[in-house]
């Protein structure tokens, strides 16, 4: 496979082109910050899904960003963590939520 921007050979399974550096083939979609929203998903949620949603977004352990969250709340005075975390509960949209798809959307007969 050959890169478009510059005509080197690169490898087949390549997603960027070790010369350039430009991405190959489909680029990769940015991924969006949102509050997580689910329960049962290991990015649970615990008070508005504000930290998880972060752990998500930086592929990074929930708990680890809970407890950084945390440390630096009460490093820099109480109430600057908690008006950070309050104004990331309403700026960071919600995650969509899903609802489940009904067999047969046919109308009831009554």
């Amino acid at each position: 496979m050959y890169c478009n921007a510059c005509g080197k050979d690169i490898a087949e399974d390549g997603h960027f082109c070790s010369h350039c550096g430009k991405a190959v083939g489909i680029p990769p979609t940015p991924k969006k910050l949102i509050r997580s929203r689910a329960e049962s998903r290991i990015a649970e949620r615990k008070i508005a899904g504000v930290c998880a949603g972060l752990a998500h977004h930086f592929d990074l352990d929930v708990t680890l960003v809970r407890i950084a969250c945390v440390f630096l709340t009460l490093a820099t005075g109480v109430c600057p963590g908690i008006v950070t975390y309050l104004l990331a509960w309403i700026i960071v949209p919600s995650e969509p939520e899903l609802k489940p798809l009904l067999a047969a959307q046919q109308p009831v007969a009554g």
